[in-house]
């Protein structure tokens, strides 16, 4: 076998070990999984392109690392001046005041480098707080695990301006108010969610609420306060169509419900994604993902295991 082959062996075997958590990282710096995806490709490009030239093949994982970070940095800067010349696309619309992410399939493996947390929405609703350049900082180091050393080295920074960096992206998130925790969600609790919906029975949807519910729809300017403002919504929604059918999911960690809806035609379309939490027999959370959300996510999300 000659070097070549082994490198290119090598490289294969490394990127399918680390790409699903490449994937996550480039989630959490661009708030956005089809772009986390773009961006993956593109640093696996790279890599394979320049593996060649790698010294310290021990080092391969903060050094692969390293070009999926810059990728995103470049895709950040790229989309800044987008939005500058051009406004905001409709994949980009953010009419909130605060930066919003989309959700992520799935959620994290056990037993990797990652927490649980480091991919719930709450926190990475947190990360789009900071600059794209102390989001990196921070997770490179917080929750890839990372030395501040290979922090400093992967984004070109001495080591004192990694280590500063990494403490005031600290000081940052721990001085923001606190934020809505995602609970865990009872797994009957969904099931008779699902089952709510599918029989077409907005009462007993209600009676799933928590009388304390808190419903947003992001990125739209919209929080429903209350069981009986979340249950005036629903039952407004329910007579627009004829049939509704939804499938339990999962994403970023946390319980969630796709919906399909028919209307006036007999076709079932892909209507929105709902991301509950909850405390006992009760929801009280629920974050209601809508259109303008493209299918192929949507179909994602209702894939996800």
């Amino acid at each position: 076998m000659d070097t070549v082959t082994a490198r290119e062996q090598d490289f294969a075997a490394l990127a399918g070990r680390l790409r699903g958590e490449l994937t996550r990282h480039c989630y959490r710096m661009m708030g956005s999984a089809p772009d986390a995806e773009d961006c993956v490709q593109q640093a696996l490009l790279l890599g394979w392109r320049e593996y060649g030239s790698l010294q310290d093949l021990g080092a391969a994982r903060p050094w692969l690392y390293a070009i999926a970070t810059r990728v995103c940095l470049d895709a950040l800067r790229a989309r800044k001046r987008r939005m500058n010349l051009f406004g905001p696309s409709l994949d980009e619309f953010e009419p909130s005041a605060g930066p919003w992410v989309e959700p992520f399939p799935g959620g994290v493996p056990l037993g990797g480098p990652e927490s649980a947390g480091s991919i719930r929405l709450a926190f990475v609703a947190l990360l789009h707080d900071l600059t794209p350049k102390a989001r990196a900082v921070l997770l490179l180091h917080d929750v890839v695990g990372l030395t501040a050393s290979e922090v400093s080295t992967a984004l070109d920074l001495t080591l004192a301006a990694a280590r500063s960096a990494l403490q005031r992206a600290r000081q940052v998130l721990a001085a923001k108010p606190e934020r809505r925790v995602e609970k865990p969600t009872d797994g009957r609790v969904v099931e008779a969610y699902v089952a709510a919906w599918n029989a077409g029975d907005v009462t007993a949807l209600i009676g799933l609420l928590h009388r304390d519910i808190v419903m947003t729809m992001p990125p739209w300017q919209r929080t429903f306060h209350g069981r009986d403002a979340v249950g005036t919504f629903m039952t407004g929604v329910w007579p627009r169509y004829r049939a509704f059918h939804a499938v339990a999911s999962q994403v970023n960690g946390q319980s969630a419900v796709a919906l399909s809806a028919r209307g006036e035609t007999d076709e079932m379309r892909l209507h929105s994604l709902h991301v509950l939490g909850g405390s006992g027999d009760s929801i009280d959370e629920i974050i209601l993902y809508a259109p303008p959300l493209g299918a192929e996510l949507m179909n994602a999300w209702i894939s996800a295991p």
